[in-house]
C-alpha cells in the first residue's frame, strides 16, 4: 500500500516529557565551572528541554533560554520548533529554530488553533482546536466529530481542512507527507480503546492502519507512557499499559476514570512504521508490566537496532530487537539510586553503553550498562536526581539535568566536565550544535 513512501532521514530522536522550567519565564542564573584544561569547549552546544510549559531552549554553555514557547511543539528529529498564536480569529504558526530563537518562516490559517504534530520534513503541522485548560497531550477528549488542519508552516502550500466522524487525535505524519495516523479512541464520547487510524490528506479519507503482517490489528485498551522516534524517523515507539490507575485525568471531563479498561496491567510497545505504514503491538515481558510512567524509559540505539526498556522500580532492563521486535534479552541490574523518581535513559553514541538516571532531592546516580550483557559496568553518584540525559553535539559527552544545573561528564569515567545554572530545570529532549 505505501511502497512508494521515500525515505526521510533525520539526526536524532524526540521524546516528550514534561517538568517544570522556571527558567522559561525569566533569564537564568549564571553559574559555571571551566573545562578542565585540555577539553574543548561546548559552547556551540543548545540543549532542547521539554517543560510543562511546552519545549524551551538553552545555551548549554551560558544557560541563557534561546526559547520558551509554550505553544511551540517540536518536530521529530527536534531541529525545529512550530507555534501557534491566535491573531483576531485567525492563527499564525511559526517555524523556529531551538538554537537562535529565530522565526525561519510563518503562515496563516483560519481559526483558533493549536499544532498537535508536525512532519519531519518541515512542510506540514496538523492542527485542532485547543485542548481544554489543564488537559494534556495524552488525555482523550470525549467527542464524536474531529476537525484538523493539515497547514504548509512556510506559506507555500494552501491549508486543508478535514471534517471527520468520530473521536481523533494526530499521532505523526508519514515520511512522504501523504499521510496522517491517528489515535482512534473509542467509544468517541467514552473512550475507552485505541486504533490507529490514517488520513489519506489527497483524498480526506480515513482507513484502520494495517498491521506488519498485512492483518487488521484489534482496537486496544491503553494508556500511553512513554514515546521515542527511531534514529532515523522512520519508527516511533510507545509504551503503552492497559492498566487504568495509570490513567488520572479522564474522570474531570464527566467521564468515568477508567480509561483503558485493563485488569491486568499489562504493557506493551506499539510500534508505528511512518515509511511503510503499518502498526504492531510488541508484548513485553511480564515482568515489565503494571509500572507508572515514572519509573520505566526508553532508548533507541543510534544504529536504530535495539529499543531498550527499562523498568527501574524492579531493575530490569530489556533490549528488543527492532526488526524482530521481540525480547531475546531481560537483565536485572542494580541500579541503585537511579532507580528512584522519574528516570531517563540514553545510550552512548558508540553504542556500547546505556545510560539511567533517576532519584529525589536526597540524591540520585546515573548507573552505567553495557549493551552487550546489560550487566552494571559502572554507577555514579550524583548529589540531586537526574531529570534528563542527552549527549553533546558531537556525542563525546553526556549531558545531565540535575535540579537547577546543567552538566557535562565524561561518558568513561563519570568526572564532571562543566556545570551551568538553569533553574528549575526539567527533561532533556535533544543537545545539538546550531547548523548541525
Amino acid at each position: 500500500m505505501h511502497a512508494n513512501r521515500s525515505i526521510l532521514t533525520s539526526l536524532s530522536a524526540v521524546l516528550g516529557a514534561a517538568m517544570l522550567l522556571a527558567a522559561c519565564t525569566g533569564g537564568s542564573t549564571l553559574r559555571t565551572a571551566s573545562r578542565p584544561s585540555g577539553q574543548s569547549s561546548v559552547a556551540p552546544d543548545v540543549v532542547f528541554l521539554g517543560t510543562s510549559q511546552g519545549p524551551a531552549s538553552a545555551d548549554l554553555a551560558t544557560g541563557d533560554v534561546v526559547v520558551a514557547d509554550p505553544a511551540a511543539v517540536p518536530g521529530p528529529d527536534g531541529s525545529r520548533l512550530y507555534s501557534a498564536a491566535s491573531a483576531g480569529g485567525s492563527t499564525i504558526v511559526r517555524v523556529l529554530d531551538p538554537a537562535t530563537g529565530d522565526v525561519l518562516a510563518s503562515s496563516t490559517v483560519s481559526g483558533d488553533l493549536s499544532v498537535r504534530v508536525a512532519s519531519e520534513s518541515g512542510s506540514s503541522v496538523a492542527l485542532m482546536p485547543p485542548r481544554p485548560t489543564g488537559v494534556d497531550a495524552w488525555t482523550p477528549v470525549p467527542r464524536t466529530r474531529t476537525t484538523i488542519v493539515v497547514a504548509d508552516p512556510n506559506g507555500v502550500a494552501a491549508p486543508r481542512r478535514y471534517h471527520l466522524r468520530g473521536n481523533y487525535e494526530p499521532e505523526a505524519f508519514s515520511l512522504d507527507d501523504a499521510y496522517l495516523f491517528l489515535i482512534h479512541y473509542l467509544p468517541a464520547a467514552h473512550p475507552q480503546a485505541y486504533r490507529v487510524s490514517e488520513l489519506y490528506l489527497a483524498t480526506g479519507r480515513t482507513w484502520r492502519v494495517p498491521g506488519r503482517d498485512k492483518t487488521t490489528p484489534p482496537r486496544m485498551p491503553g494508556v500511553r507512557l512513554r514515546q521515542v522516534y527511531a534514529p532515523d524517523v522512520r519508527q516511533l515507539y510507545t509504551l503503552y499499559t492497559n492498566e487504568p490507575s495509570g490513567f488520572t485525568g479522564y474522570g474531570a471531563y464527566g467521564g468515568s476514570s477508567d480509561w483503558g479498561n485493563g485488569t491486568s496491567g499489562v504493557t506493551f510497545v506499539h510500534v508505528l512504521n511512518l515509511q511503510d505504514g503499518w502498526a504492531y503491538c510488541a508484548d513485553l515481558p511480564r515482568g515489565l508490566w503494571d509500572e507508572p510512567a515514572g519509573s520505566e524509559a526508553l532508548a533507541v540505539s543510534p544504529d536504530g537496532h535495539t529499543l531498550y526498556i527499562v523498568d527501574a522500580a524492579r531493575g530490569l532492563v530489556a533490549a528488543m530487537n527492532t526488526r524482530t521486535l521481540r525480547v531475546p534479552q531481560m537483565v536485572h541490574v542494580d541500579l541503585g539510586a537511579a532507580a528512584d523518581g522519574r528516570i531517563s535513559a540514553q545510550v552512548s553514541a558508540d553504542g556500547r553503553t546505556l545510560f539511567v538516571g533517576g532519584g529525589g532531592n536526597g540524591g540520585g546516580a546515573i548507573a552505567a550498562i553495557d549493551v552487550t550483557t546489560l550487566a552494571l559496568r559502572d554507577r555514579w553518584a550524583m548529589p540531586l536526581g537526574v531529570s534528563g540525559l542527552g549527549l553533546s553535539g558531537d556525542g563525546a559527552d553526556l549531558v545531565v539535568a540535575l535540579g537547577d544545573r546543567l552538566l557535562t561528564i565524561d561518558p568513561g569515567t563519570g568526572r564532571t566536565l562543566t556545570t551551568v545554572a538553569l533553574a528549575g530545570l526539567g527533561s532533556i529532549l535533544r543537545v545539538g550544535t546550531p547548523g548541525v
